[in-house]
C-alpha cells in the first residue's frame, strides 16, 4: 500500500446546520473526534484539518492547514493540502459523515497505482470521499488557475476509479433534522 495522508476538509459555512459541523456531537463524540478516530485505526496516521479552526485541529490532535482559496469550495481545500502534504496520497473526507467506517477508509486507501484517484461510489461517485495521488498537483492547479472549481469535474479527466462502498459510512449530515 502507498502512503496515504489523511485531510477532513471543514471549510464550508455550515449555513443549514447552525454551527461548524466538525464540533457538532453524536453519541457523546464530535464528528471530527469520531473521523479522527476512523481514520487512525485504519491506519492513516498523518492528518489534516483543511478550513475551519486552528483551535478545533488542535483539540483533534491533527495539523490544521488554512485553506489557500477562501470560498473556492472543497477543490480549493484539496489543492491545499496536497500543498503540504508528504505522503504520495492525499484522502479527503467531508466534515460531516460522522459514520465513516474503517472498511470505507482502508478501501480507499488501499491504492492501485494505476490510476491517479480513487472515488468512494454508492449509488454514484461520492466525490468528497476519495484519495488522490499528490503527484497529481500541477494538474490540478493548473485546472483551478483555468477557473474550475469543482471535484467533480476534474477527478473524471484524470485516471479514475470507483470503489463500492456503504451508503451508511457516507450519510451526510447537512442539518441537525438529519441527527434524529
Amino acid at each position: 500500500m502507498s502512503s496515504t495522508s489523511g485531510a477532513i476538509l471543514a471549510g464550508g459555512k455550515s449555513s443549514r446546520f447552525g454551527s461548524p459541523k466538525v464540533s457538532a456531537v453524536l453519541d457523546g463524540r464530535s464528528f471530527g473526534e469520531r473521523i479522527v478516530a476512523t481514520l487512525r485505526a485504519s491506519q492513516i496516521l498523518d492528518l489534516f484539518l483543511v478550513g475551519g479552526s486552528r483551535e478545533t485541529a488542535e483539540d483533534l490532535g491533527i495539523e490544521f492547514v488554512e485553506d489557500a482559496f477562501v470560498d473556492s469550495g472543497p477543490f480549493g481545500a484539496l489543492i491545499s493540502v496536497m500543498r503540504v502534504c508528504r505522503a504520495e496520497n492525499v484522502l479527503i473526507l467531508p466534515c460531516d459523515v460522522p459514520f465513516i467506517d474503517r472498511s470505507t477508509c482502508e478501501a480507499l486507501a488501499e491504492f492501485d497505482d494505476s490510476f491517479e484517484v480513487q472515488v468512494a461510489s454508492t449509488d454514484s461517485p461520492q466525490w468528497l470521499c476519495s484519495n488522490w495521488k499528490t503527484s497529481t498537483l500541477p494538474t490540478l492547479e493548473r485546472r483551478f488557475v483555468e477557473g474550475e472549481r469543482a471535484i467533480h469535474n476534474v477527478a473524471p479527466s484524470l485516471k479514475m476509479r470507483t470503489i463500492e462502498v456503504s451508503h451508511r459510512a457516507l450519510r451526510n449530515i447537512n442539518s441537525p433534522t438529519d441527527l434524529e
